[in-house]
């Protein structure tokens, strides 16, 4: 992606990649699920989606965005992310696949099609890879996002990684502090089918 790193964390990678996507066209949805409006919204809203990966084992690049202009869902918004990318820059370069990032427009948690993609992307290029010479899971990011006088801003992201526990995370970014929190747990059956068991917050 040009302009964007390379950084030399994951994390510092995931939060940067934040305000790229949600500031996309129709990447927000700027009112409440209950709003009048909302449905109108709805119509036009986009999904966004990129990878996160590496070459060099030490820095960590993101792809260019891919979108799906075509929804043939009216209930869900999907993004086709490819398997794998092509990076003109180190044509003979073995790509290390780190984080599989997309936007909520609605601002909803992981879905269970979230997760079986990402288990699908693990099943391509493996549950963990080097990178800084430890190994580190494969893990998917959805982000959300707020208008603040009328421009679409990073709000925090849902993060799941499959190969390091159950949970899925919530990051909530406030005046520059991010604030993390388990929101739900991960069962996948026999069969292969994640169900996501939510965590009640207490009042």
């Amino acid at each position: 992606m040009p302009n964007f790193g390379p950084f030399e964390s994951v994390g510092d990678a995931i939060l940067a990649a934040c305000p790229v996507l949600m500031r996309q066209p129709h990447a927000l949805i700027p009112v409440p699920k209950t709003d009048q409006n909302f449905s109108v919204y709805w119509r036009t809203a986009s999904e966004y989606c990129a990878w996160l990966y590496s070459v060099d084992g030490e820095h960590v690049d993101m792809s260019l965005m891919a979108a799906s202009p075509v929804q043939d869902d009216p209930s869900k918004r999907r993004c086709d992310l490819p398997a794998r990318v092509a990076d003109s820059r180190h044509p003979d370069g073995t790509i290390a696949y780190l984080v599989m990032l997309h936007n909520h427009a609605s601002g909803e948690i992981l879905s269970p099609l979230d997760l079986n993609a990402i288990a699908e992307m693990a099943s391509i290029h493996g549950a963990t890879t080097q990178f800084i010479g430890q190994q580190i899971s494969i893990s998917i990011v959805a982000y959300f996002g707020q208008e603040r006088d009328g421009k679409p801003e990073c709000a925090g992201f849902y993060h799941y990684v499959p190969a390091r526990s159950d949970e899925i995370m919530r990051y909530t970014v406030d005046n520059g502090r991010l604030t993390k929190k388990v929101i739900a747990r991960v069962a996948w059956s026999d069969k292969g089918k994640p169900s996501i068991l939510l965590i009640e917050e207490r009042p």
